[in-house]
């Protein structure tokens, strides 16, 4: 029960993201909000790794450079390109479809899987992941047939930036649970440090200028940087060590349900059945899913 728990609370921390990133991407460049909300996610697990007892010995005495390239890489790939791509194509596209794109990651994380580590997934695993996406599609499948005059032309490229935004995270959720397990939260720290280091530099070339802040945006950029970011990947994290990289891979499944209850709520859209349907379909799918990891861990090697 409580992995489900930890599924949820995830689930709700990401699907959330769409809807405060709205907020702020009219004032805020894409690249600028990658960058800020991970200096705040980095200072957060920072101040989390001083405040937790077991968090504040080193993982490993010197300077390895396996781990840190490790570090470097998943910043890379769960932070860096994923970031910017997210909110560059929610820049294109409704916060919805936006959340839809994000919610294929299962399905790269499996094919991923298969085609460069040839694990064969249980029955049930393989069930779960595809009842899955057949549930996200039956939630969002009405929403989008509305917008096929538009869906090929402008909002293209924000499609392709949010599967290509998909894929990495689904590539940073595999090489993640071979980070150290002694802390969680050093590793995830370090992680965003990275991140900030590289996205930084991102900013001043693609921007020419530091970021613009007005109060309206300063709540919804600590949330996103609190919550979203620093406080979710140290759960994440903890959730694949303890379950494997699919089982945690199922709160994207979850991803689009968080925002289309935001919308019902706060942008009047209506509740279909269609919806309905998919709620049932997704928590079928979650309840199929098997825990064990696909890999043995090689912590001890980096």
């Amino acid at each position: 029960m409580k992995k489900y728990l930890f599924l949820l609370g995830i689930s709700l921390m990401w699907g959330s993201q769409f809807y405060f990133a709205e907020q702020v991407l009219d004032t805020v460049e894409p690249m600028a909000l990658a960058a800020i909300r991970s200096t705040i996610g980095a200072c957060t697990l920072t101040l989390l790794a001083i405040l937790l007892p077991h968090s504040s010995a080193p993982v490993k005495t010197g300077f390895r450079w396996r781990r840190y390239t490790l570090y470097v890489v998943i910043a890379l790939l769960e932070a860096v390109l994923p970031f910017f791509l997210v909110a560059w194509g929610q820049n294109q596209v409704n916060s919805s479809l936006a959340s839809i794109l994000i919610g294929t990651t299962p399905l790269w994380t499996v094919l991923i899987v298969w085609l460069l580590f040839r694990e064969r997934l249980h029955r049930n695993q393989a069930f779960g992941v595809m009842l899955g996406f057949i549930g996200v599609m039956i939630i969002f499948i009405p929403r989008i047939s509305y917008a096929d005059a538009t869906i090929f032309s402008g909002e293209t490229a924000g499609l392709v930036a949010l599967l290509m935004a998909a894929v990495s995270y689904a590539s940073a959720l595999i090489l993640m649970q071979y980070l150290p397990t002694t802390s969680v939260v050093l590793s995830m720290r370090n992680i965003l440090w990275c991140a900030v280091i590289l996205l930084w530099p991102a900013v001043l070339v693609m921007d020419n200028s530091w970021p613009r802040l007005y109060p309206a945006d300063l709540l919804p950029l600590f949330i996103i940087g609190i919550f979203q970011t620093g406080l979710v990947y140290w759960l994440y994290t903890l959730l694949v060590h303890r379950e494997g990289p699919v089982f945690a891979s199922f709160s994207n499944y979850l991803v689009p349900l968080v925002g289309i209850v935001l919308g019902s709520f706060f942008l009047n859209e209506s509740i279909t059945i269609s919806m309905i349907i998919g709620v049932i379909v997704v928590i079928g799918s979650i309840m199929l899913s098997r825990t064990q990891p696909y890999y043995s861990s090689y912590n001890d090697k980096i």
